[in-house]
Formats: C-alpha cells, sequence, structure tokens
C-alpha cells in the first residue's frame, strides 16, 4: 500500500532496464529544469490586462489597504463614552456619511448616520453602532431627527482602521507569482497599476509519424496546445513531419523566435523513429524509470530547449505534467514545485491500480468527492498509453510507486491534481 505522502524521488526509482540503465525521475526532472537557462524577456504591462503572466519584480504596497478608516458596517457613528450606564440612549442625529463621501466630524453627544465603506476619522473612541441595534429599519429611509441606540458599542467597533490589511511598502506579492484574479485585485488595490511581467513563454509544437492524419488523427497537437495555453504560454503548431528525417530537420531549423519546442513520437526503437535520429548529436534520449512515458528527450537544438515526448497520447498528457509544465514555468520566470509539492491528495480507491515493479506509474484518473474524496482510472481496462479517448473527464494521476504493492479498492491513494 502507498499511503504516505508522495515523496522526492531520488535514490529508490533508478533501476536496471534493457539495455540500459533508466534515468530517474527525481534526475530527469533535475535536467530538464537546467535547461531554463534564461526567462522570458521582461516588458511592463497594465495590471487590468496581467491575467495568467508572471510577475517579474517584487511588488509591494504603494497604497495602504484600507487607504483611510472606514466603516464596516451600515448604522450609526458616535463616541462609545456618550454611551454610559445601562441605555438605551438617544441622540440627535446630525448627517449622513455615504461611501464616498469627505470625512465628517461627529457631534459630542450627537450621531451621524453612516454607510458601509464611508470614511471615519481618526479619532480616538468612536464606533460604529449597527443599524440593527438600534430603533431605526434596514434599508433606504429618511435621515431619521433621532437614533435610539439598545447595545453599548465599545471604541472602535465595526472600524475597519487604514492600514489594517497592509501597509505601505508592504511586500504584497513576490515575483515569480502567476497573475490570477486574486492576485490581480490585490495588485490593484494596492496602487500597482503596472507591473513587470515576463512575456509569455512561446512554445513550438511538432507532432511526428506518417500515419497522423492518414490513418489516425492528430491529438497530440491540439491536446498539448491546449495545455500550454491553460498555462499561460503562447503556441505555434508546427506542420506534421511525417516520417521524413529531412522534412522533419528543416521544420526544427525554421522554428524561430520560440522559447520551447515540444515533439511527440520518433523517440522510441522503431526504424522510423527519426526524432532521435536527427537530433542525437544533440539531445538526450533513452528511459526514465515512469509509466507511461518511458522513452524521453531533453535537451537544445539551436540554442532553444527541446523536450521530446513519446507518441502515445496518454504519455503526452502524463509527460506534460511531468516534464513539460515545470519547464514552461521556470522559462516564464516562476520556482517550479518539486513534486511533492504540487497540489495532490489523498483519495479512496474505487478500482485496483497495480504497481508497476520497475517503474512508477502516473496513472490518469478521475476524482470525484462524495463527500470525501474518491479516485477511479479513467479507462476500465486500467493503463494504457494509447487509451485517449479514455482522458475525457480526467482531473489526476494516480500515482504507485513501483516498489509497493498493488492498490486495493477501498484503500488509500495518492494523487496528483491536473
Amino acid at each position: 500500500m502507498c499511503s504516505q505522502p508522495l515523496t522526492p524521488m531520488t535514490q529508490h526509482t533508478i533501476i536496471e532496464s534493457e539495455p540500459s540503465m533508466l534515468r530517474s525521475f527525481s534526475d530527469h526532472y533535475a535536467a530538464i529544469i537546467n535547461l531554463a537557462t534564461k526567462t522570458t524577456p521582461i516588458t511592463t504591462l497594465q495590471t487590468t490586462q496581467s491575467l495568467g503572466h508572471t510577475l517579474a519584480a517584487n511588488a509591494h504596497a504603494k497604497i495602504a489597504v484600507p487607504p483611510f478608516n472606514n466603516s464596516a458596517m451600515d448604522g450609526f457613528l458616535v463616541y462609545a463614552n456618550d454611551c454610559q450606564g445601562t441605555g438605551p440612549w438617544t441622540f440627535p442625529v446630525s448627517g449622513d456619511v455615504p461611501a464616498g463621501a469627505e470625512v465628517a466630524t461627529v457631534p459630542s453627544g450627537g450621531a451621524l448616520r453612516i454607510m458601509t465603506g464611508a470614511p471615519v476619522p481618526e479619532h480616538a473612541g468612536l464606533a460604529v453602532v449597527p443599524v440593527e441595534h438600534t430603533d431605526i429599519p434596514r434599508g433606504p429611509n429618511p435621515l431619521p431627527n433621532t437614533v435610539t441606540i439598545f447595545t453599548a458599542p465599545k471604541a472602535g467597533d465595526h472600524i475597519r482602521t487604514r492600514g489594517e490589511d497592509t501597509h505601505v511598502g508592504e511586500l504584497t506579492t513576490p515575483r515569480g507569482t502567476r497573475i490570477d484574479a486574486a492576485t490581480m485585485a490585490s495588485l490593484i488595490s494596492t496602487g500597482n497599476t503596472e507591473i513587470p511581467i515576463h512575456r509569455p513563454v512561446r512554445v513550438a509544437i511538432l507532432a511526428t509519424g506518417d500515419e497522423l492524419e492518414r490513418q489516425i488523427p492528430n491529438s497530440n497537437s491540439p491536446m498539448l496546445a491546449a495545455l500550454c495555453e491553460t498555462h499561460g504560454a503562447e503556441v505555434e503548431i508546427l506542420p506534421t513531419s511525417g516520417d521524413n528525417a529531412a522534412e522533419f530537420r528543416a521544420t526544427i531549423d525554421a522554428a524561430h523566435n520560440v522559447d520551447l519546442i515540444l515533439t511527440t513520437g520518433g523517440i522510441s526503437a522503431g526504424a522510423f523513429d527519426i526524432v532521435k535520429e536527427v537530433l542525437a548529436d544533440d539531445v538526450w534520449f533513452s528511459g526514465v524509470a515512469v509509466q507511461p512515458g518511458k522513452p524521453q528527450g531533453a535537451g537544445t537544438i539551436n540554442g532553444i530547449p527541446i523536450l521530446c515526448l513519446p507518441g502515445n497520447p496518454v504519455s503526452v498528457f502524463v509527460s506534460f505534467h511531468l516534464f513539460a509544465l515545470p519547464l514552461i514555468q521556470a522559462l516564464s520566470g516562476q520556482t517550479p514545485l518539486p513534486f511533492h509539492q504540487r497540489p495532490q491528495l489523498t483519495a479512496i480507491a474505487d478500482c485496483e491500480f497495480r504497481a508497476n515493479g520497475k517503474r512508477d506509474r502516473f496513472i490518469p484518473a478521475i476524482v470525484s468527492y462524495n463527500p470525501e474524496p474518491h479516485v477511479r482510472s479513467s479507462h476500465r481496462n486500467g493503463l494504457g498509453s494509447h487509451f485517449v479517448a479514455s482522458l475525457a473527464g480526467v482531473n489526476g494521476l494516480v500515482y504507485v510507486e513501483h516498489a509497493t504493492d498493488n492498490i486495493s479498492i477501498g484503500q488509500p491513494v495518492r494523487v496528483l491534481l491536473v
């Protein structure tokens, strides 16, 4: 059983293979990250247009959040010390303070009606009494002449103080952060209207194989393109080169102005595996101790990092998440999370997951919540690198170490979320 958290696979995944030694998962991961010798160029962008980009420098607050003391409730602004004894207390109401108004003076022994977000003077002893704690009905009503308060307030009640969330100069977002909607809101709220970002990684994708389109649809290229774009990269799909070595080389050499090349197919032991044949002088090719996705290639060509992935679509899908995604993150200025720190959970197995015995398995699976997490293989017959139609709905990769027992129905299993 593999019920412990995922751990880095450093010592246990280097195993004997025919005819050569397989590279460990962790060694291949490190070799791939080392291909990111430089990040994409830095430019400046309006923060409102920065979704999906990577922040290129630490962002600090230019304004405090909130920028001034303000009311957290609709109610009445009074001095807490004016509510002495057991109450209730009745005060004259001298005016309204809506959101967006100027700061108003609170008269001693009196009250102001105030709305959520309206400014509050930075005077000690003030408090906001929620309208629910008074004799004034909720909702839009004319300004009352008086208000009766039933619950004694304490100084500072329901007042958001200036800088309570963030002070001017405080680090809010470290460089290398990929900007999502919440991060964008944080940057804008702290006065960062323009930010330095890394240009998106430009990825060229090239599928090989005479069978593509002639006999079977090419799902690899659009799948890889969608995966890359989901993670902020820009994509160019190169013309499929078939199994012609000269055509493949010409296509690779024509891939200019890109930061990464991804190829699929042509790297195993077949007589027509032209990718390995053409790139052997520049790219490392061998096996990695994972299933699916054992055949892998990684290196640089014309100064551009290149990953050569297997041809079977399920192997491509798994290889992208294990290897290509971390490289895209590194090239874009992010710090890729080590495998054991990536989003994952423990789920109850709803089917058997068999161990390989020699290679760590990453099985495309579907996680559901009933309400606790359950997981099942995406295909009724388990794992097959050609079971591309069974990728529909996949949201996780079940991780089964090679040295463990099979995972039986009802046992816990680790799942990498994708």
